[in-house]
């Protein structure tokens, strides 16, 4: 499983674009350019497509999309 492409092609069908600089530093919310509604409702995407809970506390560290990445590699692996 490559946890970085599932991401992006989750974050494409949610946001409508094609993410060309997708990367570990991209940030979740300014780069992506999502509030902090839609920013939930992708995670609620992202935990049911991985099987996960991403608990609040958690969520508030996650910053960029490396951090989500090692978020999830920790919880599926």
């Amino acid at each position: 499983m490559n946890v970085i492409e599932d991401l992006k092609q989750i974050f494409e069908n949610f946001t409508g674009n094609d993410l060309p600089d997708f990367n570990e530093d991209t940030l979740l919310t300014a780069d992506m350019g999502l509030n902090s509604f839609e920013l939930f409702d992708l995670i609620c995407e992202i935990e049911e497509h991985f099987g996960i809970e991403i608990p609040d506390r958690e969520l508030m560290k996650l910053v960029t999309l490396g951090d989500l990445v090692r978020y999830i590699d920790s919880e599926v692996n």
